[in-house]
């Protein structure tokens, strides 16, 4: 039986993705550099670790990432306080509000910090939706590794059997699987690979085409 629903963040509810993007642009632009979208892509939904690695593979073994996501973080917090908007995904919002309704229980399980996450749901107007928040702040390992989705079950006194997850990112979704969660996934800008393919409940184009599914799965 299903009694608590997990969300990711960036990708998933929040259109940030093309935003994190533009910013990683500007850092390396200051360097004379190009970043580009693929080695974006393969950075989504993991570590700022695992990231660094792809970063130095792609640019040498001497770059600076940690200079360059500072700069990046500095673009990104500058866009905030001037009041840039952050959009909902398609569906997002009501998603949350749909779940909410039906009396289950919802957290958020973010690769992000806290303080971005909280920042995104105050302005979203969904935050006292969630009964708990996760993020990289709260785990030692990152997506791909189940422990965002373990703690916030962890938090919501949830058996991971009574976890369904909606993920965008293949790190993401095979934390959630890792997890023993039923997991959806809603792909933003990379296709799921075999493994999520194979293991998840279902995937879909928008998390506006959720609800054929949710009314028995949820009886």
């Amino acid at each position: 039986m299903i009694t608590s629903v997990i969300f990711d963040m960036d990708g998933l509810l929040f259109n940030t993705e093309p935003l994190y993007f533009e910013c990683y642009k500007k850092a390396a632009g200051e360097k004379g550099l190009t970043f580009p979208e693929e080695l974006f892509e393969a950075c989504v939904g993991i570590s700022q670790t695992d990231a660094a690695r792809l970063i130095r593979h792609h640019f040498g073994p001497d770059f600076d990432t940690q200079a360059l996501h500072a700069r990046t973080y500095a673009h990104f917090e500058k866009y905030l306080q001037d009041g840039g908007p952050i959009h909902f995904r398609p569906g997002a919002k009501e998603a949350v509000e749909f779940f909410h309704r039906r009396g289950l229980k919802l957290a958020l399980a973010s690769s992000n910090i806290t303080r971005w996450a909280e920042h995104f749901l105050k302005v979203g107007g969904i935050r006292h939706y969630f009964m708990a928040v996760t993020t990289s702040n709260d785990v030692t390992h990152p997506k791909p590794d189940p422990e965002v989705y373990l703690v916030s079950a962890k938090k919501l006194g949830a058996d991971v059997s009574q976890c369904l997850v909606f993920e965008d990112s293949v790190a993401g979704a095979t934390a959630a699987i890792s997890a023993g969660m039923r997991t959806c996934v809603v792909p933003q800008l990379r296709q799921p690979d075999t493994f999520v393919r194979q293991n998840a409940f279902k995937i879909y184009k928008s998390l506006e085409d959720i609800y054929p599914d949710m009314d028995e799965l949820l009886s």
